[in-house]
């Protein structure tokens, strides 16, 4: 019985040298920062174009959820599936191309059918946007040399993260002086110039890959495998619960600035930005020391070590969150779990594109797809836990969900074939 070390090495894996692995990751850092600033312009522009249109906070609200959200959850497999059998070059091509035309029709809509076309808009958006991660995945476990595979996702990671800080930075001064309409039309040239760039750029296959090409069955037998592959569905209720821990942070931080410490609107917005800072830095380098522990102990047993070291941390520094009565330094403790809970996003999905061998990108596909369920639980969990139980009640919740997740990776048998 083959290790996932062995199955790793062997199967859709580069040799130790490949000349264009940085400049992979460079672009891939590129694609997922555009992609967030892409899918965060509607929550700029939509102080001025809602009311111009006609609509609610309510209604937009709904309409992001159940447009977007819903969509790019749903076309997470498929999207997957569409970069192993089309390439990483076309699929994220046209993922961008998605994105350049959601942003043109919505910078275009008309009064009339507003909320129709806003539907319309970011249900594209969300299928566009559903193959950025899964195909990303998929580039690093192709392109990419084993000893820096965690890095590099880190990275894309984190310029996600750094796209969408910097949507609010760009696009704010762009609707004050051109109006709402101009958001979308940068957005949708920015995408449109990436999308260039990424095609140009973007080295071809490595030669070993197209001589050991898999013979692809169709899309439902190859649902079949994943949903039948117990170690990758361990894995991804792992990753559900340690998404809808992140969720916690990404939505109800400020509030709980505001309702748990007692912070002015100011104050929580001059702190709000902390964990994300956090996230941005530790991510990184976590995954830098995971890829070094992987060159001693091997890269499957290194990615369980780190995610579980950070998902035990980030349960600590949870709970010293909640308990701590100092305000500022239970700031800290929040903004160093966001980290830790970032820094576990590289063992997640490089294990998981391991673990689906011959569908890496339908399998990071699958194990996104569950992220975005435990990002809607916790969303829709949090404000009943806070209301019944307080805020620091809520945050030892989270704090269990943590070592829940942690321990699931007991349960992963990295000592198995990829295919069981």
């Amino acid at each position: 019985m083959l290790s996932l070390e062995t199955v790793e090495q062997t199967r859709l894996s580069p040799p130790t040298f490949v000349p264009h692995s940085w400049r992979v990751i460079l672009l891939l850092c590129l694609v997922s920062g555009v992609a967030y600033l892409a899918r965060s312009d509607v929550a700029v522009a939509q102080e001025r174009m809602a009311p111009a249109m006609g609509l609610t906070m309510i209604e937009m609200g709904a309409i992001t959820a159940w447009a977007f959200q819903l969509t790019y959850a749903l076309f997470q497999v498929p999207a997957g599936m569409f970069g192993e059998r089309f390439g990483e070059r076309a699929a994220l091509a046209l993922a961008l191309a998605g994105c350049s035309v959601a942003s043109f029709l919505t910078s275009a809509m008309p009064h009339e059918g507003a909320a129709l076309t806003l539907v319309s808009t970011r249900v594209l958006l969300g299928i566009a946007q559903a193959a950025v991660f899964p195909v990303a995945a998929m580039a690093v476990m192709i392109h990419v040399p084993v000893t820096k595979r965690v890095l590099a996702t880190a990275l894309y990671v984190a310029a996600a993260s750094l796209g969408a800080a910097t949507a609010p930075l760009l696009m704010a001064p762009v609707m004050e002086r051109f109006g709402w309409r101009a958001v979308f039309g940068l957005s949708g040239v920015i995408a449109t110039v990436t999308a260039l760039a990424w095609v140009a750029l973007m080295p071809p296959r490595p030669s070993h890959l197209k001589q050991q090409d898999p013979v692809r069955h169709g899309s439902l037998s190859e649902l079949r495998v994943l949903v039948r592959n117990a170690p990758l569905l361990r894995l991804s209720i792992a990753y559900l619960l340690h998404s809808a821990v992140w969720f916690v942070f990404v939505f109800w931080f400020f509030r709980y600035l505001t309702e748990g410490r007692g912070f002015t609107v100011l104050t929580s917005g001059r702190w709000g930005g902390l964990p994300s800072l956090a996230a941005l830095v530790l991510a990184p380098l976590i995954g830098l020391a995971t890829d070094r522990l992987g060159r001693r102990i091997g890269s499957a047993r290194a990615r369980r070590r780190a995610a579980m070291t950070c998902l035990f941390a980030a349960a600590g520094f949870v709970t010293a969150g909640a308990i701590l009565p100092s305000a500022i330094l239970a700031i800290l403790a929040l903004s160093l779990s966001t980290g830790c809970v970032n820094g576990a996003e590289g063992p997640f999905f490089m294990t998981a594109t391991a673990l689906g061998a011959e569908s890496p990108g339908a399998a990071a596909g699958m194990l996104n797809l569950m992220g975005n369920l435990g990002g809607v639980l916790s969303i829709w969990l949090v404000p009943r836990m806070s209301a019944a139980w307080g805020w620091n009640g809520t945050l030892v919740f989270w704090s269990g969900v943590c070592l829940v997740a942690a321990l699931l990776w007991l349960t992963v048998d990295i000592d198995t074939d990829s295919g069981c």
